[in-house]
């Protein structure tokens, strides 16, 4: 596959209207639209797990991108309505190749009460805490501008409720 436009983008900001005597406004506090690109990233994909019942667990190499269901039987869904294919394919279905460095990994949590994020060492990925177990929705991205060895580290993807978490990650093979 070959990638072009590879980006992440980024906004977080708020307009604040000031109280105090004499004060104008509106003011806006944080930052504008930000990108970060990957101009020689060659890997991406996407996959979904949904917990059948509480306590699902899959695991992802990623260097591989290769998946094992670790406890319980969450779903995986990696492409179309394709279901439980765990390995390491992108939406076309063709073999991805080993990824050396790692650039970026957003989770969009849809519907989960709550999961982890949990790398198998704190030296490959770390998105905060990793712990978000009562968040419910929403969306967590970290960019590696200039990229991280991932090695034969995993990150396993712990739904403490049912509920469903995708995750896209992007990188580059050498």
């Amino acid at each position: 596959m070959t990638l072009s436009g590879a980006k992440a983008r980024f906004q977080l900001n708020a307009t604040a209207t000031p109280t105090g005597v004499n004060a104008t406004g509106p003011n806006v506090v944080g930052q504008g639209l930000g990108s970060t690109s990957f101009s020689d990233a060659d890997i991406i994909y996407s996959f979904t797990v949904t917990a059948t019942g509480a306590g699902g667990v899959a695991t992802l190499t990623l260097s591989t991108g290769a998946i094992v269901k670790t406890t319980g039987t969450p779903d995986v869904t990696r492409w179309g309505s394709q279901t439980n294919d765990l390995s390491a394919v992108d939406f076309e279905g063709v073999a991805l190749p080993t990824m050396v460095t790692l650039y970026g990994v957003h989770i969009n949590s849809v519907d989960a009460g709550g999961f982890r994020f949990i790398p198998s060492s704190d030296d490959i990925i770390k998105l905060g805490d990793g712990d978000y177990v009562d968040s419910g929705r929403g969306d967590a991205l970290q960019t590696l501008s200039s990229g991280h060895t991932v090695g034969s580290g995993t990150v396993a993807i712990d739904l403490e409720d049912i509920g469903t978490v995708t995750i896209t990650i992007i990188g580059k093979s050498s």
